[in-house]
């Protein structure tokens, strides 16, 4: 229970932060989309081959390959985040890595919508949503994390009644917590994922 009133009372606080990191997360999946129609014929002949290959061919892509591989992007992307979030500069460049992640996630939905029609759309569904269903929320309560500490960082350690050090090492912790959900969110990617491709698109 007690968790649970911390947790509303953190959204409570933030909520314009949260606020403003949805926004530009959905600016950037809106951009994303649009850019996927002004693409170049070669480029996306490239993408469409890729995907063929993909989509033809998932030997080699199940289980622990794809599981490290996404664990290890996912850690240096949560990494730069909670870096970040210890500078002075960190808060723009945070809002900068928010709003790509939904331009990348825009663009590729829009990508499939576009060049496979219906089976884009059960594409889009099952290759991208079971994960992004971890990542993003994760992304969210991160920024939002990242650019309060970034704040604490500017303001300076006078203006906070709790020491440098162990606001750090509470900023640390959580941020370790999140990469663990995270790590949900890329067993999903290397085992479900492929596996419902297999199932419904193959």
């Amino acid at each position: 229970m007690k968790l649970g009133l911390r947790l509303k009372e953190h959204f409570r606080e933030n909520r314009i932060q949260y606020c403003l990191v949805a926004v530009l997360f959905t600016l950037g999946i809106i951009m994303g989309a649009f850019k996927a129609g002004d693409l170049d014929n070669s480029v996306r002949e490239r993408l469409l081959a890729m995907i063929d290959s993909y989509l033809g061919d998932q030997e080699g892509v199940y289980g622990p390959t794809v599981f490290i591989s996404a664990i290890i992007n996912q850690g240096r992307f949560i990494l730069a985040i909670w870096a970040l979030g210890l500078t002075v500069i960190g808060i723009p460049l945070i809002l900068a890595v928010v709003f790509m992640r939904g331009f990348s996630l825009g663009f590729t939905s829009a990508f499939l919508f576009q060049q496979k029609a219906g089976q884009g759309v059960l594409l889009s569904l099952i290759s991208l949503l079971p994960q992004n269903l971890i990542y993003v929320p994760v992304l969210l309560v991160l920024s939002v994390l990242a650019i309060n500490f970034s704040l604490y960082v500017v303001r300076g350690r006078n203006y906070h009644k709790a020491p440098l050090g162990v606001s750090l090492l509470g900023y640390t912790s959580v941020v370790g917590v999140l990469l663990v959900v995270f790590m949900l969110g890329a067993f999903i990617e290397a085992y479900l994922v492929p596996w419902l491709v297999d199932v419904f698109i193959k």
